[in-house]
C-alpha cells in the first residue's frame, strides 16, 4: 500500500555536516551560524565592550575574536548580516569557519554578545524540561529543542532522579514515552540536539514526489471467500525531486551519508516534515543552450519520517 504526495513544489534543507557554533536562538533575524573547518578545536566569541567602538574581528591561534560595533552608549549595534560578512572576509577566520545565516533570517537583528564556544557536533542540552503531553505518560520538549541526536548519550530524569528503565525515547521528536503514570512529575533529559540554525539550504525543488510506503504483508486465507487481505509492516519514505543547478549542485561525496533532512513547502514557514534519509542517486541532465541545467535527486529514508 503505497500514500503519495505529486507535484511537491517545495526547498529542501539538510543539517550541518561539520561541527559548528551557534548562538543562544535569539530570534528576530539575531541568529548566526558558524560551520567549522577546524573539527572542534576551534572556538568563536562575540564581544560587546566600549563606546563607539567598530566592528572588528581578531583570531589567537583556533579562537576567532568578534568585538559588535557599539553606540555612544556601549550598546551593541552590529546586526546579524553585518557580522557575517565581516567575519567571511577576514582571511584568519575563514580558515576556520564559515559563517552563515540560519535558514529564514535576513540578518538585520542585533546579535549582541557571545561568550566562548566550542565548535561541537550538536548543542549540548543540560535539565532540557519535557512538557506532558496530556496522557501522563508521554513527555515531549518544546519545538526548537527536539531532534535529539540518537548517536549521542542521552539520559532521562524523574523530578531529579536518574532514571534508567521503564520509557523509551523518540529521539526525532524529542519525545519520552513512560510505562507508567508521571502526571505532576518534572522530567528532565541531557542530551545533544541537532540545532535548526545550523540548517542549510541546498536547493529549492519543482515536480517533487513524497512516497510514502508501508510494506504489505499477505494474509490471505479461505476464511476470506477467495478475496486477498494484508497487514501493513514497516514503513519507508523516499522523496524525488528536480532542482535547477549552476556549480554542479550536490557533491559526489554526499552519496550514502546519513543526513537529517527538513522539507518546507513553498511561501510557508511551517516545516512539512523531516526525517534521516541519504541520497541514493543524483541525475545531471545536460540542456541545450536555451534551456537551463537541471538535475534530480532521490532521498531515502533511514527511519521515522515526522510530518510537523
Amino acid at each position: 500500500m503505497t500514500s503519495a504526495v505529486s507535484g511537491l513544489s517545495a526547498a529542501l534543507f539538510r543539517d550541518e555536516p561539520e561541527e559548528y557554533v551557534v548562538t543562544a536562538a535569539l530570534g528576530s533575524n539575531r541568529d548566526i551560524c558558524f560551520a567549522s573547518k577546524n573539527g572542534t578545536d576551534a572556538s568563536v566569541e562575540i564581544i560587546v565592550s566600549g563606546n563607539n567602538t567598530p566592528l572588528s574581528i581578531s583570531d589567537s591561534g583556533t579562537k576567532i575574536t568578534i568585538n559588535s560595533a557599539t553606540n555612544s552608549g556601549g550598546v551593541a549595534t552590529s546586526t546579524a548580516a553585518q557580522i557575517v560578512a565581516a567575519f567571511n572576509a577576514d582571511a584568519e577566520a575563514a580558515a576556520l569557519f564559515t559563517a552563515r545565516l540560519p535558514p529564514g533570517s535576513t540578518g538585520t537583528g542585533v546579535t549582541g554578545a557571545m561568550s566562548e564556544t566550542t565548535a561541537a557536533d550538536g548543542v549540548a542540552e543540560t535539565g532540557l524540561a519535557c512538557t506532558d503531553s496530556g496522557d501522563g505518560r508521554t513527555f515531549q520538549a518544546a519545538a526548537g529543542s527536539r531532534y535529539w541526536d540518537d548517536g549521542e548519550a542521552l539520559t532521562v530524569y524523574i523530578d531529579g532522579v536518574k532514571a534508567t528503565s521503564g520509557f523509551t525515547v523518540n529521539y526525532l521528536q524529542g519525545k519520552v514515552t513512560f510505562d507508567s503514570d508521571q502526571t505532576g512529575k518534572t522530567i528532565t533529559v541531557d542530551c545533544v540536539r541537532r540545532s535548526l540554525l545550523a540548517f542549510q539550504k541546498v536547493f529549492g525543488m519543482f515536480e517533487g514526489k513524497l512516497k510514502i510506503s508501508g510494506k504489505e504483508i499477505d494474509t490471505s486465507s479461505v476464511d476470506d471467500d477467495g478475496w486477498g487481505s494484508s497487514l501493513i509492516g514497516s514503513r519507508s519514505w523516499e522523496l524525488t525531486a528536480g532542482t535547477f543547478f549552476y556549480d554542479g549542485g550536490i557533491p559526489i561525496t554526499a552519496l550514502a551519508v546519513k543526513y537529517l533532512w527538513k522539507f518546507y513547502s513553498v511561501l510557508s514557514t511551517v516545516p512539512l516534515c523531516i526525517g534521516w534519509g541519504t541520497i541514493t542517486s543524483i541525475d545531471n541532465m545536460t540542456a541545450n543552450p536555451n534551456e537551463a541545467q537541471k538535475q534530480t535527486i532521490t532521498v531515502k529514508g533511514a527511519g521515522e519520517l515526522f510530518m510537523e
